[in-house]
């Protein structure tokens, strides 16, 4: 199926959780009884796509949920249930960690399993929003020892960090960035809070226990403040939300953006091999039990039509700072009307987004594919 000379990007879904964070919607559980099963489990589901992926895969990303939880059993059980598929070319390897979890011994670990890259789930240095309204078990010191440790390691050390808080100022978010270009990161992501329906998040700000997040105007003015901040530091906005100093881009999250072909493992993962889309089922139990019945774990599987990946190639691309060719749009009528507002630049056959466009990179693609 992965016809695409591309090599493909790994992702690994861990669905564990000591607990579930009250703004997260991902799919997590707390039974970590369920690891042994989990990681037998993916062994199964390695085996049943490789002969549809026999190309070598250059980028492997473990995340969840929260991989860092996992033992020394649990992770080279896990390196070793992969073992059907081709592994011999990676040029990356992301673990995604929780500060509390980061101590030498963990640390360890992950350069003797061949991690290269560690994305730190830091999300403030404010213990003001860490624990009311973020509910994050680590304090602001534990992430100072958690980057120390990674820094002292073979390690890319990433960050992430959430912005639109309750009550967050732009001078609460500006000291949070300078606070995490101390830590000396390589690569930083920056998340608007998204007040998910149904989370316990949701259900504190409607029920008046928590103010909501800022509105649009003082959220735009939040993601400005990264930009200037970030530039100032020597970061790239290589994304809506990412930054990174020069050669530290993801390598495996630009897969995503730019369409290239990734195979996802385990609950909840996603793939694309370059024409068609599938996720698994959003359950370790149903996963486990079609596999064990030699059957894809399958939530849905799809083929856009031509007008689908038109948009997706739109929407993708205007969200990279690389933007998208020219010859993608050269038939949209309101092309030269989002140049004229600023929002798109021409820049060497590409039309890329300029900060004010990507605050509505999303709005823009739709609009430039009607």
């Amino acid at each position: 199926m992965n016809g695409l000379a591309e090599a493909s990007g790994l992702y690994v879904h861990v669905p564990f959780c000591a607990r579930r964070c009250p703004y997260c919607d991902f799919y997590s559980i707390s039974a970590l009884e369920l690891v042994p099963r989990y990681v037998a489990g993916l062994a199964d589901e390695a085996r049943l796509a490789a002969p549809s992926w026999p190309g070598p895969f250059e980028t492997l990303y473990i995340g969840g949920g929260s991989p860092s939880l996992l033992n020394r059993q649990g992770l080279t059980g896990l390196l070793a249930a992969l073992a059907p598929l081709d592994l011999s070319q990676l040029r990356e390897v992301t673990l995604e960690a929780n500060p509390e979890d980061v101590g030498p011994e963990q640390a360890d670990l992950w350069a003797e399993a061949g991690v290269t890259r560690v994305s730190l789930g830091v999300q403030s240095l404010d213990g003001r929003w860490l624990g009311e309204v973020l509910g994050r078990d680590h304090s602001p010191d534990q992430t100072l020892e958690a980057a120390a440790l990674l820094k002292d390691r073979p390690f890319a050390l990433s960050l992430d960090l959430i912005y639109g808080l309750p009550s967050q100022a732009p001078a609460d978010w500006g000291r949070d960035l300078t606070r995490a270009l101390e830590l000396d990161p390589v690569h930083l992501s920056t998340y608007s809070l998204t007040v998910e329906q149904g989370t316990p998040l949701a259900r504190s700000i409607e029920a008046r226990l928590l103010p909501p997040p800022p509105p649009p105007d003082k959220m735009a003015e939040l993601f400005l403040l990264s930009g200037q901040v970030l530039a100032e530091a020597g970061f790239r906005r290589y994304e809506v939300s990412n930054f990174a100093k020069a050669g530290e881009e993801c390598r495996h999250n630009l897969k995503y953006w730019r369409r290239k072909p990734y195979l996802g493992l385990g609950p909840a993962a996603h793939s694309f091999d370059g024409w068609r889309r599938w996720a698994n089922v959003s359950s370790v139990r149903r996963w486990l039990s079609a596999l064990a019945a030699g059957a894809r774990p399958l939530a849905f599987e799809e083929t856009p039509d031509e007008k689908a990946v038109r948009l997706e190639q739109v929407m993708l691309g205007l969200r990279l700072a690389e933007g998208v060719p020219k010859t993608l749009l050269a038939d949209s009528p309101r092309l030269s009307e989002f140049i004229t507002s600023g929002h798109l630049a021409l820049q060497a056959g590409r039309i890329i987004p300029t900060e004010k466009g990507l605050l509505v990179a999303d709005r823009l693609a739709v609009e430039l594919t009607e």
